[in-house]
């Protein structure tokens, strides 16, 4: 098993194994689906069954571009930070770049410093990997999300809708944001 990266004293990441399963679903089916619960049909329930399932997460585990963790603060799992690399979205070419996939903690960790460490502890391993640039995708309507990845550097490079039938259409505008680390 692979030792934990200690990011501080209290904050620390540990790589999610497939047995983790049952953990992970429990812990995004509360994460998750609190601040998102209002952009579903069926309040959040469907994605967090299709994403948090054991096959989505062997398959995501099986890529070697895949780096998975669960967050940990004062030695409670409390979020989870999930970066793939090299990789480059469908919609627009970002070469050579650092997806930041799935960045989401617990509302009681909001403010304390953790998303900042975070994304800070991704710049380091896109540079140590010789990467360009980190992009991530942000949903339109979650307006505090939008304002912290721009207060971080992250600009828009383009905006589109997301075919999920079961988000309501006024919450369908997902924004591509990039960072350039050059």
């Amino acid at each position: 098993m692979d030792k934990p990266i200690f990011l501080n004293h209290q904050l620390s990441l540990s790589r999610i194994q497939t047995e983790d399963q049952p953990l992970l679903f429990t812990l995004m089916d509360e994460v998750y689906k609190a601040p998102y619960r209002y952009v579903w049909e069926d309040g959040g329930d469907w994605y967090v069954n299709l994403i948090y399932n054991r096959h989505t997460l062997r398959k995501e585990l099986s890529r070697e571009r895949t780096h998975y963790f669960f967050v940990e603060w004062q030695e409670r799992k409390i979020g989870i930070l999930k970066y793939d690399f090299p990789f480059s979205p469908r919609e627009i070419e970002i070469p050579n770049a650092m997806k930041l996939h799935r960045l989401y903690l617990h509302k009681e960790a909001h403010g304390q410093g953790i998303a900042q460490a975070l994304l800070d502890h991704c710049e380091t391993i896109a540079k140590q990997n010789q990467l360009d640039s980190i992009w991530l995708e942000s949903m339109d309507c979650q307006v505090q999300a939008k304002r912290f990845y721009e207060k971080m550097g992250f600009q828009k490079v383009l905006a589109y809708t997301l075919d999920f039938e079961r988000i309501f259409p006024e919450y369908r505008r997902i924004l591509i944001l990039k960072k350039d680390l050059k």
